[in-house]
């Protein structure tokens, strides 16, 4: 494998690393806002709840009658509206009639919230949902609009119901989640600019440290331990590449290791050959000698050897030159 695509699988790797921190990040920071949002729903239905319940003891007791025990508790609910767009309704459980609403003219008419995406109204949801709930309450996110902005435009809402049986009644409150989209998208924003820093640095990193590895090296790893096999098993006409001006890379000493071979390898061939050639000549010359004993054949007999000695002595410093 090339080392620019090891490094290319180890910036995807902490590009996939720093996208799943981020994911994970993004939604437990979105989960929490959310979860915050309910529990402040919830909390503020445990309120209502309990005023609900101390006006119904009041009428339960006789202190007061079953009209003034609800109108108290109306007005006492509605006195805990929290501005325009965070406020108490209350429902009939049967009739869907709006007991209490912020908009006057909403007061006493049958109001079933509208359709929902799957078809089903929203009262139809809070009764399916209280129908369904374990501690008498039910949630709802749905798209509507949101008091000082156009009238075309939908915001995300959270509503919570709480029913009360012994009146009838739904008591209801919801805050919009808007902005916890925006939160949402602004760390989305931040955690893109900062994994793009991190990434970017560590990407720089790599490539520089490929970019020196490979300038040491000369090429790519493999390619030198490629060539140092086949040098190592004697193939010495191997081709090594450089780039320009390389004369001081692993490669490059790996390349005068193999012209240095190449001359030591071809003086001993030489010397060998140039031996075995006086040798065969010693050989003629004695033949020569003992068949005559003549004195004018010592003469070549002689030159040969001096001949053999010279080249033993060339082909010593030849073998002399590899430091075992």
């Amino acid at each position: 494998m090339h080392l620019k695509t090891r490094i290319q699988i180890i910036v995807t790797a902490s590009l996939l690393g720093l996208l799943v921190i981020s994911g994970f990040g993004l939604y437990t920071i979105r989960h929490n806002l959310y979860e915050e949002r309910r529990s402040h729903i919830n909390q503020s239905l445990d309120f209502a709840d309990s005023l609900i319940k101390h006006y119904h003891a009041l009428e339960v007791s006789g202190k007061m009658s079953s009209e003034d025990a609800q109108r108290h508790a109306i007005e006492a609910i509605n006195a805990q509206r929290q501005g325009v767009r965070n406020y108490y309704f209350i429902r009939d459980y049967a009739s869907d009639r709006f007991i209490q609403h912020p908009i006057q003219s909403r007061i006493g008419k049958i109001d079933d919230g509208g359709k929902l995406p799957d078809g089903r109204t929203v009262t139809e949801a809070y009764r399916e949902g209280l129908k369904t709930s374990t501690n008498n309450k039910a949630y709802l996110e749905l798209d509507t609009l949101k008091p000082g902005e156009p009238e075309y435009l939908r915001f995300p809402k959270l509503n919570g119901v709480l029913k009360f049986d012994p009146w009838g009644w739904i008591v209801g409150i919801g805050f919009f989640i808007d902005d916890i989209d925006a939160r949402f998208w602004q760390q989305a924003a931040y955690y893109l600019g900062a994994s793009s820093v991190l990434l970017a640095f560590v990407a720089i990193f790599a490539f520089r440290m490929r970019t020196d590895i490979l300038r040491q090296l000369g090429g790519e790893p493999y390619e030198a331990a490629e060539n140092m096999r086949r040098i190592a098993e004697g193939d010495l006409h191997i081709s090594i590449h450089l780039a320009e001006d390389d004369d001081s890379s692993m490669m490059a000493s790996l390349k005068l290791m193999q012209m240095k071979l190449i001359n030591i390898t071809a003086a001993i061939q030489e010397n060998s050959d140039a031996l075995s050639k006086q040798m065969a000549a010693i050989d003629v010359a004695t033949r020569n000698y003992v068949e005559t004993r003549s004195l004018d054949a010592l003469p070549p007999l002689l030159l040969a050897i001096n001949k053999v000695h010279r080249i033993v002595g060339a082909l010593n410093k030849s073998i002399a030159r590899f430091k075992l």
